[in-house]
């Protein structure tokens, strides 16, 4: 390389995981990675696994629900669940965008 040259190299931006605390938040997170996925080479099948979360969101509501009835929940048990699934779904984004 010629001396005196630059060369820069574009890189991702660093992930932030989008944890959600309730269902309530996961429009905001959904809109997000829809987003993120749309125009990637996989978006197809990004976009299926952000769909795949809509059923457990589901599951999340009713246990919330009732948890504040005060019956015993798996709330806490099915946000692990959506937390990690959101954080694969942001990894494939990230080795979506680095394929091209």
């Amino acid at each position: 390389m010629p001396k005196g040259v630059e060369v820069r190299v574009l890189l991702p931006a660093p992930l932030e995981y989008k944890m959600i605390t309730n269902s309530l938040e996961w429009n905001k997170v959904e809109t997000t990675l829809r987003r993120q996925a749309k125009g990637l080479t996989h978006s197809r099948d990004i976009i299926r696994m952000i769909d795949n979360v809509g059923p457990e969101i589901k599951q999340l509501s009713i246990a919330e629900i009732q948890a504040r009835r005060g019956r015993k929940s798996l709330a806490e048990e099915i946000l692990a669940k959506i937390n990690q699934d959101i954080e694969m779904v942001e990894e494939y984004i990230l080795v979506a965008a680095l394929l091209g």
